[in-house]
């Protein structure tokens, strides 16, 4: 076997993706490359530094902490501690648990997860779009948008209590079908029974995943891997006929305005190709003819010897759309409700799991979205036509929407103002910050909602809340000025026509125009994504090929980055925010080596490191020490 640790990862998806079950997981994690690729995916989020049960974060991580947790797994030593649980708001108004592990046990789950997910990645459904690297809301909206055409109804599924409630057994008899390792199994095993630590009072867990665990995404995802497998048998034993039959209706229509048509054509010839008598009577007709049958399906929607299922799953929620009859749709949800409660323990939302007609708007992933009700008549070239023909483009196909609810909350959220009654509102909070600080910060909120419903066929429809916003930007720094909201805007509008802009000098005294943020310059929309097919090998392991990044050589060359020592322990100093140092009347000296070099990191020897967090050492000595 590869003695390179990526290597063999590659090798272990290959032996995954032929079916074979994997085994020396375990010793797999004894790879000191692993843990550091690990560790330098894990040191940008800032949340590192939030403490768990105990007063360790990754301040002060090192490589002799990444070989003692080595030496415990190697001596079977390393146990979980339990994490601390908090609270945090939902969109309802209730609150979500949330556990903070300590930085160590993410670590270890991190390496956990860079194995099991070479693992499970290559046999995952292509059905299954949360939490997976190259899938995304986008993708599971766009297979809905391009896949789902024709069909009738939706089942709107809804687990309860998913992540609380996953068996910690069924989970790992099935992980054991791919994974013959006793060890890899014990740990996991180690990581869902941890426990949580709430108002200090320790609490076992008899089901569900770590919550907050960088793991726990991927575990949730292998358990309902099999829910995936059985709606895949689903979908094929549901479909049934390869077209509807033809609409009586469009089909005696379309009669009609053939024979008229050939009628019309014979006496042209007969009469010479003049104007003869009733000849616009006839072709009235046959326009009246035409414009009836655009308004007439040309296939049986209720063909009861044709039926189709399609699902898509992002984490818990699922869509399932279906191409029947409202019976055949009630007897799938019910074999859905037998085989969750049956299979995984899991129980359907009685309340939440709705069946609906595709005319009506459903609600997935903060869109909605509905079969078209327009009609659109185009011309459309075919290979086997030498002119082009024309075709109903939009007939039973999926129209994708922002919905209206979204955007006046997303407004009030962010304090813009009311876009019902359009009443603007300067933002208070803000005003402290410097203009150009207020200015990102409005840009970064616009173009973030902008992106995530760039798949909407009513995408313009936030312009208005652009506009709210740029109106709600003025006047806060109206405010911030002392000013008018109309002498502000039309001193900001004077650089460039129809723009705010705030002017300011880069570091070579050349005047820069900072723009606010405006929906026509954001990039237009392509469509629906594709997704990939299953042929492509959309997931290759390019972690083989590439080399260390600049932290990795950083913390490999066991180099004080302030003394310049090369003896003894190394540390990491970790911050939240370089902005935060910035802000910050009386900085140290590490601070300011900090926001010249533009990083949040530093490798530390343990003095410098300990002297930086202790007591503050004048500049004048400690620049003293620098090579």
């Amino acid at each position: 076997m590869a003695t390179n640790p990526f290597h063999q990862l590659d090798v272990i998806r290959k032996a995954s993706q032929n079916g074979k079950t994997i085994t020396d997981c375990y010793r797999l994690m004894y790879k000191r490359e692993l843990w550091i690729k690990a560790y330098a995916k894990l040191y940008p989020n800032a949340g590192n530094l939030t403490k768990g049960t105990s007063e360790e974060t990754i301040d002060r991580f090192s490589l002799q902490k990444i070989d003692e947790i080595i030496e415990q797994l190697k001596n079977g030593t390393f146990r979980f501690v339990p994490v601390r649980r908090v609270y945090i708001p939902k969109a309802n108004g209730n609150k979500r648990p949330l556990g903070v592990p300590n930085f160590k046990d993410k670590l270890v789950q991190e390496v956990m997860r860079m194995i099991l997910e070479n693992v499970y990645e290559p046999t995952f459904s292509d059905n299954s779009h949360g939490f997976r690297e190259g899938r995304s809301c986008h993708t599971a909206l766009s297979q809905i948008k391009n896949t789902w055409k024709g069909l009738t109804w939706c089942i709107e599924g809804d687990i309860k209590g998913f992540f609380d409630h996953i068996d910690h057994s069924v989970l790992l008899n099935l992980i054991s079908k791919r994974v013959n390792d006793h060890r890899f199994l014990l740990l996991i095993h180690n990581a869902l029974t941890s426990g949580v630590m709430e108002n200090w009072t320790y609490h076992k867990t008899f089901s569900g995943t770590p919550q907050g665990g960088i793991i726990s995404p991927l575990l949730a995802n292998i358990y309902l891997h099999e829910f995936d497998l059985f709606m895949e048998k689903q979908m094929e034993n549901f479909d049934m006929g390869k077209i509807r039959d033809r609409n009586k209706e469009y089909m005696r229509i379309r009669s009609e305005i053939s024979a008229l048509s050939r009628k019309v054509k014979r006496l042209d010839e007969r009469n010479g190709h003049q104007l003869w008598e009733n000849r616009e009577v006839l072709i009235q007709s046959i326009e009246e003819f035409k414009r009836k049958q655009v308004l007439i399906p040309s296939v049986d929607p209720m063909d009861k010897n044709y039926q189709r299922m399609k699902y898509v799953r992002y984490a818990d929620d699922f869509v399932i759309g279906i191409a029947g009859s409202k019976d055949s749709t009630m007897n799938v949800k019910e074999k859905i409700k037998d085989f969750l409660k049956r299979e995984l323990h899991l129980e359907l939302s009685e309340e939440k799991t709705l069946i609906t007609h595709l005319e009506n708007p459903i609600l997935f992933l903060g869109y909605e979205f509905r079969k078209w009700d327009e009609i659109k008549v185009t011309r459309v070239s075919y290979k086997n036509h030498k002119y082009p023909m024309k075709k109903r483009t939009l007939s039973g196909a999926i129209k994708l929407e922002i919905p209206e609810k979204m955007i006046r909350n997303f407004a009030i959220a962010n304090g813009y103002g009311n876009l019902h009654n359009f009443k603007i509102i300067h933002r208070a909070n803000l005003i402290n910050n410097s203009e150009l600080e207020i200015l990102h910060t409005y840009n970064a909120e616009l173009r973030r909602i902008a992106n995530y419903y760039k798949l909407a066929n009513n995408y313009h429809h936030i312009d208005k809340l652009f506009y709210l916003a740029e109106s709600s930007f003025i006047k806060t720094i109206a405010n911030k000025r002392r000013s008018t909201s109309m002498k502000v805007a039309s001193s900001m509008r004077t650089h460039k026509q129809g723009v705010l802009c705030l002017v300011r000098k880069d570091k070579q005294g050349n005047e820069k125009l900072h723009q606010f943020v405006k929906l026509k310059d954001l990039p237009k929309p392509k469509g629906a994504i594709k997704v990939d097919s299953p042929e492509i090998d959309t997931y290759v392991n390019t972690m083989k090929y590439s080399g260390r990044t600049k932290f990795e050589k950083r913390l490999l060359a066991n180099k004080c980055e302030a003394c310049g020592t090369t003896e003894g322990r190394m540390e990491v100093h970790h911050i939240r925010k370089l902005k935060d140092l910035k802000k910050k009347s009386n900085l140290k000296y590490l601070d300011k080596i900090m926001i010249e070099r533009n990083r949040k990191t530093i490798v530390l020897c343990f003095k410098c490191h300990h002297d930086h967090h202790e007591k503050q050492i004048p500049i004048s000595q400690l620049a003293s020490r620098i090579r």
